[in-house]
């Protein structure tokens, strides 16, 4: 059992690190809307929010109508995100609207129609961009929100950057070495400049990393350098030294795979330490000119970057926090690119079809899923914890409960699409007579206790998660909305809850190893698997990628066969992109980088 002062720190954990939920995946979407969806749209629409035997929902549910699956290609630990919720009377025409949306691509699926977005004939040399929040800092040891990230990630850089398959490759390190068994790493800087002028200098790395573990910083980011052997304010950096002006060396007290990852976003940012953190001077391909408080922002394109020249050489951020003003700007043409809109809104937007080449839908880092306790829900036996997984068709709960598949996709797997690692797995599908066989003939009694939290959300998912599973299996479904909820689950007081994870950095073990190593502190499963923890210490403790990919991959293989969990959705952010702009969405904490837009 944990100590009360373990609870609170629990709580505490999980609340601060939401504060950094970023999307993180994307693709272009695009599609020509049947005839028969559209008709089947109006009919949904026109019943109201009900449904009744003979209606397009109910030949949805008998499969007799096949939506297109949302799956999430391979491509960051905010636990508990909150979305924002319609009335429940508007479940079916989200259904019918995710109709029509079910086509728009994330990575990994076949390409959109012809009707996709446009291709751009011009060039691009300035993006006019719309937020619904202000930066909070540009300071790379305190940025840890999603607009402070998406902006200092072209102004600031690392020793290195993630890729489109969210592998780490050089950025100011041009190369390095590992030895000692993966304790040690060599970096070798390239010749790059600050945006102040000055050079990049190993010993930068060492005096930008102390500032932000030094109390009077007040970073919020400080557990990140846990690699190095620090977690806290005034934690000392001990094995990180510049042999030279261009190698550094860091020392690990234990391998951790993680490192590389970990180092393409802040705190391990640098900038020029000659300004002392009052200036924003990174070595990023922009460089801030003008920041607006509340009202906006503009950079330029930096003349000195090290890397390839950006086609687009300057950007304005547009601070709105009205979304219907927001939306307007973007609709009129006044705004190339704009997102954090309402799901509403966005249903709203998508009824008229010119503008579905206009949504793009964004797969984020965080996932939900039914977990199981072994304490509380031993009675969940393996086939009771398969029966429960055949009674739920993700595809209609994303329809139902996430506006019309706006806001999330049917999960393939724990690991979500931001995290590197990620797999579209063949978890076990929607089989109603074999879910009520399974429970039938395992003798499961009539009463099912499901818990969550009480976000409104979460809320909405429960409510169509007891429809299904009640449906389905025959059972009476009971639902526990709990104010404690994590508290709870702490103390294994849960048996069967939904659950959300949300990566910080986009590598398996900001998932796996919170969630799924015995000893973790949050790992509600109460989950204790000797050859999981193996594979979990050989992935922490691999020297190269794929050795550890794979390692994690295995890992999460035995909890999902077991059905120790059920990955139910993975979540969406939508983007609207000016038709005829070409944004390719990359993976990670990063949805897009400017330098990119064509």
């Amino acid at each position: 059992m944990r100590s009360p002062a373990a609870q609170a720190l629990a709580v505490s954990l999980r609340t601060r690190r939401s504060r950094r939920t970023t999307p993180s995946i994307g693709g272009l979407c695009g599609m020509t809307v049947p005839a028969t969806r559209v008709a089947v749209a109006a009919a949904l629409a026109d019943s109201g929010g009900k449904t009744h035997p003979n209606s397009a929902t109910s030949a949805i549910r008998k499969g007799i109508w096949r939506r297109d699956t949302l799956l999430v290609s391979n491509t960051r630990k905010n636990p508990r995100p909150l979305m924002k919720m319609i009335g429940r009377a508007s479940c079916a025409v989200g259904l019918a609207l995710a109709l029509l949306l079910s086509s728009c691509n994330l990575p990994g699926l076949p390409a959109p129609s012809a009707s996709a977005t446009p291709a751009n004939t011009s060039r691009v040399s300035h993006l006019q961009l719309s937020e619904a929040e202000d930066a909070q800092t540009l300071d790379p040891a305190l940025i840890d929100d999603p607009t402070s990230l998406a902006i200092g990630a072209e102004i600031f850089q690392g020793l290195t950057r993630l890729d489109a398959t969210l592998r780490p490759v050089p950025a100011l390190a041009q190369s390095w070495e590992i030895t000692d068994s993966g304790r040690a790493y060599t970096f070798h800087l390239r010749a790059a400049k600050y945006q102040s002028g000055a050079t990049v200098q190993a010993q930068d790395a060492v005096t930008a990393w102390k500032r932000a573990l030094a109390p009077k910083t007040a970073s919020p980011l400080t557990t990140f350098f846990a690699p190095l052997g620090a977690h806290y304010p005034g934690d000392a950096l001990n094995g990180v030294q510049a042999v030279d002006p261009k190698t550094l060396v860091v020392r690990l007290p234990q391998p951790d795979s993680s490192l590389l990852t970990r180092l393409a976003l802040p705190p391990y940012w640098l900038d020029d330490p000659g300004l002392n953190g009052g200036v924003s001077s990174g070595t990023g391909p922009y460089r801030l000119d003008k920041w607006d408080r509340g009202r906006g922002l503009h950079l330029s394109a930096f003349s000195d970057y090290w890397g390839p020249r950006p086609q687009v050489r300057g950007v304005d951020i547009e601070i709105e926090p009205d979304n219907p003003k927001r939306l307007d700007r973007f609709a009129s043409g006044a705004v190339d690119i704009a997102h954090g809109f309402t799901g509403p809104q966005l249903l709203a937007f998508a009824r008229d079809p010119k503008h579905l080449s206009e949504l793009h839908k964004v797969a984020n880092t965080r996932t939900t899923f039914l977990g199981f306790n072994t304490v509380a829900g031993s009675g969940y036996g393996p086939p009771d914890r398969m029966a429960i997984a055949q009674a739920i068709d993700k595809g209609r709960l994303t329809d139902l409960a996430l506006y019309g598949s706006m806001l999330g996709a049917p999960a393939t797997d724990l690991v979500p699409p931001g995290v590197a690692g990620h797999l579209d797995r063949p978890l076990t599908g929607f089989d109603p007579i074999s879910a009520r066989t399974g429970l039938d003939q395992a003798g499961f009694p009539a009463q099912i206790g499901l818990y969550f939290s009480t976000n409104s959300t979460v809320g909405r998912v429960a409510r169509d998660l007891q429809d299904q599973i009640s449906s389905a299996t025959g059972r009476t479904v009971n639902l526990h909305p709990t104010g404690d909820f994590f508290n709870r689950a702490a103390l294994d007081q849960l048996p069967l809850f939904i659950d959300t994870w949300s990566a910080d950095f986009p590598y398996p073990s900001d998932v796996l190893d919170n969630l799924l190593a015995s000893n973790a502190q949050f790992n509600n499963l109460r989950l204790t698997d000797s050859q999981v923890d193996s594979d979990l210490a050989a992935a922490k403790a691999a020297t190269t990628w794929e050795a550890a990919i794979k390692a994690y991959q295995h890992a999460e293989e035995i909890v999902l066969a077991d059905h120790r969990l059920i990955p139910l959705y993975s979540g969406v952010e939508p983007y609207l992109v000016r038709s005829g702009l070409k944004v390719p969405f990359s993976g990670g904490t990063i949805a897009y980088r400017w330098e990119d837009v064509r």
